[in-house]
C-alpha cells in the first residue's frame, strides 16, 4: 500500500517531486522512491505490506527501459508469477508490484484485465517516453489527475498535485453545487479547478504528449438471470466467491484485523475470517456512548468468533480533529461518519496494519433503507389507487412529527423539516419518475433549499444522479452508485481515513468476481422477502444465527448534539458567522443563522446540513486560502489564485 504521484510533459525537478510525495507520507511511512527520465517523473511513498525487505519502488524492469509505481494489492500475484515464470520470465523480489511490471513486458495495456485486486500504477517507458497509468476496477484506490495540453500531473490525493507549480489552486463552482446536493463531489470533477478523479476501470497512455484512453471493465451485458434455477445454486456460488475474496485479503506479511460494526456486512467477514484463522481475529468497532450505537451488537459478534476486540468511544471533543480530517481528505465530505472512521483506524494502528472492511456490501445487495423506499413506493404506486394516494398525503400533512417519527426506523427526530421533505417526496411519487425519486432521497440540500441558501450559484452542467437507461428499476439504481457514489464518496472516506493513519483497508465486498456474480443474481436476493441483502443473511444464518435477522440500522452520528456543544459549537460560531459568510459572499447569511438555529430543536437534517457547511468553509481556508493556525499537513507555498467569483 502506497501513495503514488508524478508528472510528465514537462520538466519537473526532484525537490518539487519530494515535496508531492511529502504531502503524502502518510500514506507510506516506511519508504519512498523516485525517478526522473526527461519528461518524466514518477515517485512513491511505501506502506510495506508484501515483501517487506525488497519491495522497494520504482521496480525495474531487466534493461532498466521500464519502471513502475504502484499502490494497492494484487490478490492473485502468486498465481500470476507462476504462470510467467512457467514461460522464462525472471523476478528479483516477491512483491506484486513486479508481477504487475513483468505483465506489462508481456501485454502491454491489457495487463489490467488479468490483476485481481486494488489498485493505482504509472509504468514508465524512458525509451520511447512514454507513461501508463491505470485505476481498479470500482475505483478502491484514488488517483486525481491535472491536464493541460500535453502536461500531466497525477497523485494518489490532491493535496500531491498542489504541490506541483504546474497546478492551480482555485475552487470549482459547477462542483460546489454537486457537494451541497450529495455532501461530496461526483466524478470526474473534483472541487478544485482543472483537477479531476481518474476515473474507475479506465487506462491512459501518455505517448509523447498524445493522449488515449481506454475503459477496460464494466457491467454492461451482465443483468439477473432470468432463468428458472434453484436459490441454493446461487448461495452456494455466493459462499463459494465470498470465502475465498476474503482469503485472499487476508494475505499479509503484517498483522491485519477488521472493523466489526455489529451489523451484517462486517459480521460476515468476521466470521469469514475466524474460519482461516490461526489464532484469534483482531476485531476494532466504534460508537458513541448512547443508546443509537451499536457496541453491544459488535461485541456479541465478537463473543461469539472469540474475535480479540477493541472498542472506540467518538464523542463531542473529538470534533476538534475537523481540520485535520478536511485536510486528510483532499475534498469535503458532508458525513460527519468521517470521524468514527479516523478514531477507529489511529487505534486500528496500534495493533494492526491492514484492516478488513464492509463498504461496498449495500451497493451491491440493495442494502440501503433508500433501495426499500424506492421499491415499496413504486409498489405503492402501482397498486393504490390515485385518490386513496391523495387521502394519504392529507393524512400525513395532518400528522404531528413525532408520529410519523414512529414510522421510520432512524434513531434522529424526524422534525418539521423531516416532514415537509416526507411530504414532498409523496408528491414526487406521482410523476413516476424514477430519476427524481432517486435524486430526491439522496439529496442533503434539495433545489428548494440550494435556491433560498444560494440563490445566484451557477446552472448545473448536467445531472450526475441520472440513472442508466435499459435495465430493471432496482438494478438502475444500483448500476449508478458505481459511476460515482462508491469510489467518489463511499471508497475514498474509507481510503482516506485508514491511510491517514497509515492502515491499509481491504474491502472483500468489491472484489470484482464478487461483483460480477452478484450482478446476476436474482432481485429476491438482494432485496427479499423478509429483509435486505438476502443472500448474505442466508450465508450467516449458518454462522452466525443471531445476525441473519437483525433489521438494518442506520450507522447514526448524533451530529445535531455535538453542534450544540463542544468543537462543533465553536467551529461553527468561528466558520459559520455573520462575518465568515458575509466575507466568503456564496450563501444568504439569514438562510445560515436560520440553519444553525434550527440545530438546537433536535432534527437530524438540520445537523447534518450544518455540517456540510462547516467542512466546506474549512475547506476553503485550508486549501484555497492556505490560511494558517490549523494544525494539518505539511506547509505548502502560498495558492496562485486566491480571488474567485462564482459564475453567473
Amino acid at each position: 500500500m502506497c501513495g503514488i504521484a508524478g508528472a510528465v510533459g514537462l520538466r519537473t525537478e526532484a525537490l518539487v517531486l519530494e515535496r508531492m510525495l511529502d504531502s503524502i507520507r502518510h500514506r507510506g511511512p516506511d519508504d519512498s522512491g523516485t525517478l526522473i527520465a526527461g519528461e518524466i517523473a514518477i515517485g512513491m511513498r511505501r506502506l510495506s505490506i508484501i515483501d517487506i525487505a525488497h519491495g522497494h519502488q520504482p521496480i525495474f524492469n531487466d534493461d532498466a527501459t521500464l519502471s513502475i509505481v504502484f499502490n494497492g494489492e494484487i490478490y492473485n500475484y502468486r498465481e500470476l508469477r507462476r504462470e510467467l515464470e512457467a514461460e522464462g520470465r525472471r523476478f528479483r523480489t516477491q512483491s506484486d508490484t513486479e508481477v504487475i511490471l513483468r505483465l506489462f513486458e508481456r501485454d502491454g495495456p491489457d495487463c489490467v484485465s488479468a490483476l485481481r485486486g486494488m489498485f493505482t500504477f504509472a509504468i514508465a517507458d524512458t525509451r520511447r517516453n512514454r507513461l501508463f497509468i491505470a485505476r481498479d476496477r470500482l475505483g478502491i484506490k484514488p488517483l486525481y489527475l491535472y491536464q493541460a495540453g500535453r502536461e500531466l500531473v497525477f497523485g494518489s490525493e490532491i493535496k500531491a498535485l498542489l504541490e506541483h507549480p504546474a497546478v492551480p489552486r482555485e475552487p470549482e463552482p459547477a462542483a460546489l453545487a454537486d457537494y451541497l446536493t450529495l455532501r461530496y463531489v461526483p466524478g470526474p470533477r473534483s472541487l478544485f479547478a482543472d483537477i479531476e478523479k481518474f476515473p474507475p476501470a479506465h487506462w491512459l497512455l501518455w505517448d509523447n504528449g498524445e493522449l488515449r484512453w481506454q475503459r477496460y471493465w464494466g457491467l454492461e451485458g451482465l443483468a439477473p438471470d432470468s432463468a428458472v434455477r434453484p436459490d441454493g445454486e446461487y448461495q452456494e456460488r455466493f459462499d463459494e466467491l465470498f470465502n475465498e475474496s476474503v482469503r485472499l485479503r487476508m494475505i499479509s506479511d503484517v498483522p491485519l484485523g477488521t472493523f466489526l460494526s455489529g451489523g451484517l456486512d462486517s459480521g460476515a467477514i468476521a466470521a469469514s475470517m475466524s474460519g482461516r484463522a490461526d489464532s484469534p481475529v483482531r476485531s476494532f468497532s466504534v460508537g458513541f456512548d448512547w443508546q443509537g450505537d451499536e457496541l453491544e451488537g459488535a461485541r456479541e459478534t465478537a463473543r461469539k468468533l472469540a474475535c480479540n476486540h477493541t472498542e472506540v468511544l467518538c464523542q463531542a471533543e473529538d470534533f476538534a480533529q475537523l481540520p485535520q480530517l478536511v485536510w486528510h481528505l483532499d475534498e469535503p465530505v458532508g458525513d460527519a461518519i468521517v470521524m468514527p472512521m479516523f478514531l477507529l483506524s489511529k487505534r486500528a494502528r496500534e495493533d494492526v496494519t491492514v484492516v478488513l472492511t464492509g463498504e461496498g456490501a449495500d451497493e451491491t445487495m440493495a442494502g440501503y433503507f433508500m433501495h426499500k423506499v424506492l421499491d415499496r413506493t413504486a409498489l405503492y404506486r402501482r397498486t393504490v389507487p390515485a385518490p386513496l394516494r391523495a387521502l394519504g398525503r392529507f393524512g400525513a400533512g395532518l400528522a404531528p412529527p413525532a408520529l410519523l417519527d414512529r414510522l421510520f426506523d432512524y434513531p434522529g427526530s424526524l422534525g418539521g423539516k423531516g416532514k415537509q421533505r416526507l411530504l414532498e417526496y409523496l408528491k414526487v411519487i406521482e410523476t413516476g419518475d424514477l430519476d427524481a425519486r432517486y435524486r430526491f432521497l439522496i439529496s442533503l440540500f434539495d433545489s428548494d433549499d440550494l435556491k433560498r441558501l444560494w440563490p445566484d450559484r451557477p446552472e448545473p452542467a448536467g445531472d450526475a444522479t441520472a440513472l442508466a437507461a435499459g435495465a430493471q428499476d432496482l438494478e438502475r439504481i444500483l448500476r449508478q452508485q458505481y459511476a460515482h457514489w462508491l469510489p467518489d464518496d463511499i471508497l475514498c472516506k474509507q481510503d482516506k481515513m485508514t491511510m491517514a493513519n497509515s492502515v491499509e483497508g481491504r474491502v472483500p465486498f468489491m472484489d470484482h468476481k464478487l461483483v460480477e456474480f452478484l450482478a446476476t443474481v436474482p432481485r429476491h436476493l438482494k432485496l427479499g422477502r423478509v429483509g435486505n441483502k438476502a443472500i448474505l443473511r442466508n450465508y450467516l444464518h449458518r454462522r452466525l444465527p443471531h445476525l441473519d435477522r437483525r433489521k438494518k440500522a442506520a450507522f447514526y452520528i448524533p451530529v445535531d448534539n455535538y453542534l450544540r456543544q463542544g468543537p462543533l459549537a465553536k467551529l461553527s460560531d468561528e466558520l459559520l458567522s455573520e462575518d465568515s459568510v458575509k466575507r466568503r459572499g456564496l450563501f444568504q447569511w439569514e438562510e445560515v443563522r436560520h440553519l444553525r438555529s434550527s440545530v438546537s430543536e433536535g432534527e437530524f437534517l438540520y445537523g447534518k446540513q450544518v455540517f456540510s457547511l462547516l467542512a466546506l468553509e474549512l475547506w476553503f481556508r485550508i486549501f484555497i486560502e492556505n490560511e494558517s493556525g490549523w494544525d494539518v499537513g505539511p506547509p505548502s507555498p502560498p495558492p496562485r489564485h486566491l480571488d474567485w467569483t462564482p459564475a453567473r
